[in-house]
């Protein structure tokens, strides 16, 4: 591909972009006690923050894919990094909450465009086995981002205000763009476009919801990521709360990834020799027991701060059988039109997570035995799902 510096920065890049939402989604997460603060607000209103962001990117997500296929991706994808920096700076300047959830907003949907198109352009250019190469390098990067960014947060908010936090953001936003505009080629040539039809986008839409084997296997990740969420976004409080000083609240989510990534790697070799289901089942059985576990350490354990991360880190471990095995199963339920189950199945996802972050705040109060036992429910719930679930007839 081109010569070797060239595919290097394209792969730079395309790593920016693919995990650049989750890094804007969780590099605050351990600060929002100060964010609360300065925008003179409780801690269940700060965390709005984080769900509005990922209302931006599920809903985004029906839109880029079409329009690219249209316009081309550069075009598209240039204009949504532009408005994914300009409200970064924006939150960097704002001063009242309906500010920052405005922006946070608009965040979300520039950030989208990276998460969605890059995908979309490496399918351009590459072929199944150059691009899984390429996946398998980007990744891990994804996959570490999520325990990276509030570690990053962390150090930065401590030394120099919580405000560095966007900072850095912005300074990694303006880094991609000047990529974008100097490294990537329009991938899409104009005798591939298609015509944008809105009309044949919403009927697909309508016909991946009315699927139900499509519904069946997309609730497997939906029920994952509200775990998930739910002690995600209550963790700077449960953890604080338990003695761990703020600063020191991001190094906990490098276990947590360390944990998931395990996960993927596990899954990926067992449904080799087990198949999908199996492999699914399994991970359930660890999630639920996670999910339990963590409860029950609330109440017996005489070291919560440790047992609570050690029996989260079992759970995500179950999520990363989870979430790449029920979004490939919803996927290949609705093969008729993979791109559209593709869009729905991501807005599914973190529509799910954004409802968690909106509400997880205001039923807890942010009392760990409450977010424990809330966690159990969603597991219990989502298990019973799996196992009684109707997969539209087939068995």
């Amino acid at each position: 591909m081109r010569n070797k510096s060239s595919s290097l920065l394209f792969i730079i890049l395309m790593a920016f972009l693919s995990m650049g939402g989750l890094i804007s989604s969780d590099i605050f997460l351990p600060v929002l006690n100060k964010m609360g603060g300065y925008y003179h607000v409780s801690e269940s209103s700060i965390q709005s923050a984080i769900a509005i962001f990922l209302f931006g990117i599920a809903f985004s997500q029906l839109i880029y894919g079409p329009l690219s296929d249209c316009l081309g991706r550069k075009k598209v994808l240039i204009f949504g990094v532009i408005i994914w920096l300009i409200s970064t700076i924006g939150i960097f300047y704002s001063t009242h909450i309906s500010e920052l959830l405005l922006l946070r907003l608009f965040q979300g949907v520039g950030a989208c465009a990276g998460i969605t198109l890059s995908r979309a352009i490496i399918n351009d250019l590459m072929g199944k086995e150059e691009a899984a190469h390429l996946y398998l390098i980007i990744f891990p990067f994804v996959g570490m981002s999520p325990a990276v960014a509030p570690m990053i947060g962390g150090v930065l908010s401590e030394y120099y205000g919580w405000k560095s936090c966007f900072l850095f953001l912005t300074l990694f936003i303006t880094t991609t763009l000047m990529l974008c505009l100097l490294v990537l080629k329009e991938s899409l040539p104009v005798e591939k476009r298609q015509k944008l039809n809105v009309k044949s986008v919403l009927v697909s839409t309508y016909q991946a919801l009315g699927n139900k084997e499509f519904l069946y296997y997309a609730a497997i990740p939906c029920f994952a990521y509200t775990a998930y969420f739910s002690y995600l976004i209550e963790s700077p409080f449960i953890l604080t709360t338990m003695g761990l000083p703020e600063k020191y609240v991001g190094y906990t989510y490098i276990m947590l990834s360390l944990s998931y990534v395990l996960g993927n790697l596990t899954a990926k070799k067992l449904s080799h020799q087990q198949g999908m289901e199996k492999t699914i089942s399994l991970g359930y059985i660890i999630f639920t027991i996670g999910g339990i576990a963590f409860t029950v350490q609330m109440f017996l354990s005489s070291c919560p701060l440790l047992t609570s991360v050690l029996t989260i880190s079992v759970l995500t471990f179950g999520n990363g059988f989870l979430l790449p095995l029920g979004t490939a199963s919803a996927i290949a339920a609705h093969t008729q039109s993979a791109g559209t189950a593709s869009g729905v199945m991501g807005t599914l996802q973190l529509g799910s997570a954004g409802m968690t972050s909106l509400f997880i705040g205001y039923i807890s109060h942010h009392d760990p035995m409450k977010v424990a036992m809330i966690i159990t429910v969603v597991v219990l719930i989502g298990s019973v799902i799996y196992l009684m679930g109707d997969r539209g007839g087939k068995k």
